[in-house]
């Protein structure tokens, strides 16, 4: 990269226009890109050398468009002869789980991206296949975000962005930066809160899954690719649900994995067990919400923001209507079969 130094301060003395080069590692090109941006300036170039990154930058409103074009000439980098940085192997690696190829992760990933802590995948799915946005415009909102909201120390590797496809995101944050918390509730009020972000700034709805703390690089093979699942089978099963946990639904993750052929010899199976007659929505509501609550009928009427009694009065006449009541496990569970079931 000796010669791209070179070139630069050429440039800098025969232009006098506003032009760096920035040298990271690998794992901090995404951060440090986003940072720089949010100055005015404009990445031109990227090489690697020795697990470190080089940027070329250049302030963009100083340029005129005459001298932009003559940089490519100066610094070039093809596909066919340099070698990815760490940062592009592993998009590559991640895009794969999306396409089906499955690539091997990169080579010792676990020894040349050192994590000091675990991190957290989430998932951003874009819930409208029009949508026009671009991944790229949405990392602009993200660094604020936590700059903001967290203990966020500028020029630290800790936010990693991977656009996968179209569709597809993961951002990946380490456990410190969301005050160090692993609780699920914490981790789903984090992702509600992103979602909120996302949804206002760049005015289109997302998905987000978020992942339990992932503890080293090659780990986030099997992370990714079950959030990939979820997020897939909540477009078929829980359509509404725009923010979960991948520990979230195991019901629907199992419906989703059987065989066509074989769901709909259980749908008519149930069928043949009970009569439910149609329920109306405000019923679906308070039985998923009864299930989402453990049949915790206190929790359900605070969920609802219903009295105690009318939940009851409301349940007691599901069950004359059903014969099955939904607040004894062996009922619930062939009520939640059948509504899973039947709608889908």
């Amino acid at each position: 990269m000796e010669k791209w130094m070179r070139e630069i301060e050429q440039i800098k003395q025969v232009t006098n226009l506003p032009i760096i080069c920035v040298k990271v590692l690998e794992a901090e090109i995404s951060q440090t890109q986003q940072e720089w941006e949010q100055k005015g300036w404009e990445l031109v170039s990227l090489g690697s050398e020795h697990e470190m990154a080089y940027l070329v930058l250049i302030e963009s409103t100083q340029w005129p468009a005459t001298s932009r074009s003559l940089l490519s000439l100066f610094f070039s980098r093809t596909k066919e002869n340099a070698p990815l940085t760490l940062h592009e192997q592993i998009a590559a690696w991640l895009q794969s789980f999306v396409t089906g190829s499955r690539l091997a992760p990169p080579e010792r990933l676990d020894l040349v991206w050192p994590w000091k802590e675990a991190r957290l995948s989430f998932l951003l799915e874009r819930s409208r296949t029009e949508g026009t946005g671009t991944w790229e415009s949405l990392q602009s909102c993200l660094h604020p975000f936590f700059r903001e909201t967290t203990a966020y120390t500028p020029g630290s590797s800790s936010l990693a962005f991977f656009p996968l496809s179209h569709a597809y995101s993961v951002l990946l944050l380490p456990v410190s930066i969301l005050e160090g918390s692993e609780e699920q509730a914490d981790l789903l009020e984090w992702a509600s809160g992103l979602h909120d972000l996302i949804s206002t700034e760049w005015m289109e709805p997302v998905r987000i899954v978020v992942s339990a703390p992932v503890h080293r690089p090659s780990a986030l093979e099997k992370t990714v690719y079950g959030q990939l699942l979820l997020s897939r089978t909540l477009q078929h099963y829980r359509p509404h649900v725009m923010v979960a946990g991948d520990w979230m639904y195991p019901l629907e993750r199992w419906a989703a994995s059987l065989p066509k052929e074989t769901a709909k010899s259980i749908a008519n199976e149930l069928a043949s067990l009970m009569s439910v007659p149609q329920i109306s929505t405000e019923q679906l509501e308070t039985l998923e919400t009864l299930f989402a609550r453990q049949l915790n009928v206190s929790e359900t009427a605070r969920q609802l923001f219903l009295h105690r009694n009318t939940l009851l009065y409301r349940l007691d006449k599901l069950t004359e209507q059903t014969g099955l009541d939904p607040r004894q496990f062996p009922d619930a569970v062939l009520l939640q079969l059948y509504l899973l079931f039947r709608q889908h």
